[in-house]
């Protein structure tokens, strides 16, 4: 049993800053992929772009999604679903970011 505690221990010990650092880290790239999820399901699903939630999704992760804006083209899947593939390509990005984010941040603790 003390081997399975060991393996669903945190990354980092407590006590550490890096620790902290790694949490805040996490939090805000999970807050990032929910936006980017949520305005990606949206898009997909034709929801209004005038309601008041669309509306806001779209001001608070547009500073996110910019870069990749026209990248390439969307997908039509029947004429009115839109894969938007930019935010597809910014979600993976983000991805790739935190990762390398992490990785520093896991090299620093160990040093």
């Amino acid at each position: 049993m003390r081997a399975q505690a060991e393996l669903i221990q945190p990354e980092y010990p407590r006590h550490e800053p890096v620790h902290f650092v790694a949490r805040i880290v996490d939090f805000l790239f999970g807050v990032l992929y929910t936006l980017l999820l949520v305005r990606f399901v949206l898009e997909l699903i034709n929801a209004s772009r005038s309601s008041g939630f669309f509306e806001f999704i779209r001001v608070v992760s547009d500073p996110f999604f910019a870069p990749f804006r026209g990248i390439v083209g969307n997908t039509s899947l029947d004429g009115s679903h839109w894969i938007v593939w930019p935010l597809v390509i910014a979600i993976v990005a983000y991805m790739i970011v935190h990762a390398i984010l992490r990785g520093v941040l896991g090299l620093i603790a160990r040093a």
